[in-house]
């Protein structure tokens, strides 16, 4: 087949390519590491900012802040030699089959693949490496003179609208270099991340939370739950090659 780099295939992270929560996952690894000192206190803090999030009403600058905290100080290097080991043990063995077949069939297709997450950019780059994505989109966190973590996040926080806004920076960064994609198919499990799967031609809800599967089944969405591994609609033509 003819590769088609006209095509862009964005997916979410968390519960869509990943069974699970990074930040989650990384908090715990880092309280089993002694990074943090009252790892009871803040896994509680973890789960109360969790449930805001399916809600949709979490504060992500305030959340953002909470999960680097542990990082202060920390030199980039360290904390990257850090992030390898965790998604070697902690992250590989929760990548979601069906969803890295899914990946897989758009770079066979020839199509550029971008990861967009919520979760912060020194988790999501090395994920993204892992699973073969092309690029990715996320929070990043800012470093003072020496190259140590400051606990803030910088630029744009790829949340909710923020995804969108991220992405189309991405886009128009193409645009100038006349590479930009003109189609776009969009993966995600939550409403949060409704503004991005209204913005691109191809929407799938994957393992989708109530919110968003009853949006996806009012405009016939593809629904897939990878964690079955298997569609359970077929409804949009998720073999579209327009």
């Amino acid at each position: 087949m003819t590769p088609d780099s006209r095509h862009l295939a964005i997916f979410d992270l968390d519960d869509t390519l990943l069974d699970g929560d990074c930040t989650g996952l990384w908090i715990a690894w880092l309280v089993r590491r002694q990074w943090v000192e009252d790892g009871e206190a803040f896994m509680e803090q973890v789960a109360r900012h969790d449930r805001a999030y399916q809600a949709g009403t979490l504060d992500m600058q305030v959340h953002l802040r909470f999960v680097l905290s542990p990082l202060v100080a920390r030199s980039h290097e360290v904390v990257r030699h850090e992030v390898e080991a965790f998604v070697d043990a902690w992250i590989r063995p929760r990548l979601i089959p069906g969803a890295l077949e899914r990946l897989a069939w758009h770079r066979d297709q020839g199509h550029t693949t971008l990861i967009i997450s919520a979760s912060m950019h020194h988790l999501v780059a090395p994920i993204a490496d892992a699973v073969g994505a092309d690029e990715a989109l996320a929070t990043r966190p800012a470093f003072d003179a020496e190259g140590r973590f400051t606990g803030e996040p910088t630029g744009i926080v790829t949340y909710q609208a923020g995804k969108l806004t991220a992405l189309d920076a991405w886009l128009a960064e193409r645009e100038a270099l006349a590479a930009c994609p003109d189609v776009l198919w969009g993966y995600s499990d939550s409403h949060n991340d409704l503004p991005l799967l209204e913005r691109v031609d191809h929407a799938h809800a994957t393992q989708p939370d109530a919110r968003l599967a009853r949006i996806a089944e009012q405009r016939g969405w593809p629904v897939f739950d990878w964690r079955e591994a298997r569609p359970s609609t077929t409804k949009g033509a998720s073999t579209a090659s327009n």
